[in-house]
């Protein structure tokens, strides 16, 4: 009788459903602790079983989207799809994921489609992240600091104009520095045909918003301009403005009178 106890102790444990992911900002997933993933997670995925459902769920360490496979996606669509990714510092994050544009790999951090999401927001709202995965969204400045900082990273910007015209700016080189220096852009490297003075101006500026003026201007560019943005003096491109409204507040790059855009997606990827 002795033996049979421990016996059935260890099949009522082995068909026991794992739970892991008890709590987003320290998540440990198959003995993996986010908070100690750095450089060394490189492009590691992991399937994972989430909950008492047992469903399995990819999850992309560190690198982004680098590698996302669209059979784990959350949800998708013809372009690509969002998924569960560990970011260190920050936690479990879902992010949506280009599998399909220029080789695809791309994270997509900001996108203006339609308008429904107000991004005339707070500092808060800008650090942390907000909107619609599949629509309009803004996935956060320390989720860009993390995934950024010490990799080799491009970004590319999609751009359509009201009129139809369509805008590419790429950039070789992308980083977004620490919340302690207010999540500095630089950027070079530019590539593409939209003019190049869109985002250069703005390089090497801190993020601004409506309660946190950090901008070289006597305005408070944020407000002048109704967006979050590395705004300079005030600077060139206004790609998280207010989407129905023209000229200083609206949606524009480079020239806000005749440029004005109906859409707009930034993404960032690992360099190749």
């Amino acid at each position: 009788m002795e033996y049979l106890i421990p016996l059935l102790l260890f099949l009522i444990a082995f068909n026991t459903p794992r739970t892991w992911a008890t709590d987003v900002r320290t998540p440990h997933y198959e003995g993996i602790d986010c908070n100690q993933c750095q450089q060394g997670c490189g492009n590691e995925q992991h399937l994972v079983t989430a909950g008492s459902t047992r469903q399995a769920v990819q999850i992309i360490i560190r690198n982004s989207c680098d590698g996302a496979n669209l059979e784990s996606a959350l949800e998708r669509n013809d372009s690509g799809g969002v998924f569960k990714l560990i970011i260190p510092e920050v936690g479990v994050r879902n992010a949506f994921c280009d599998v399909t544009d220029d080789g695809g790999n791309w994270t997509v951090f900001q996108r203006r489609m339609n308008g429904k999401v107000d991004f005339y927001r707070g500092w808060e709202d800008y650090v942390n992240g907000f909107g619609d995965l599949q629509g309009d969204h803004w996935l956060g400045l320390e989720a860009l600091h993390q995934m950024t900082k010490g990799r080799n990273m491009e970004m590319k910007i999609r751009m359509i104009k009201k009129s139809g015209v369509y805008w590419i700016a790429k950039y070789s080189h992308f980083r977004i520095g620490p919340g302690s220096d207010n999540y500095r852009l630089r950027v070079s490297g530019y590539s593409g045909n939209a003019s190049r003075g869109g985002l250069s101006y703005n390089n090497h500026r801190q993020f601004s918003t409506k309660d946190a003026d950090h901008d070289r201007s006597s305005l408070n560019c944020a407000s002048a301009h109704e967006g979050g943005w590395w705004y300079d003096r005030c600077g060139y491109s206004n790609l998280n403005g207010n989407f129905n409204k023209r000229r200083d507040k609206g949606l524009w790059w480079y020239a806000r009178a005749s440029n004005r855009l109906g859409f707009s997606e930034m993404k960032l990827r690992k360099r190749s």
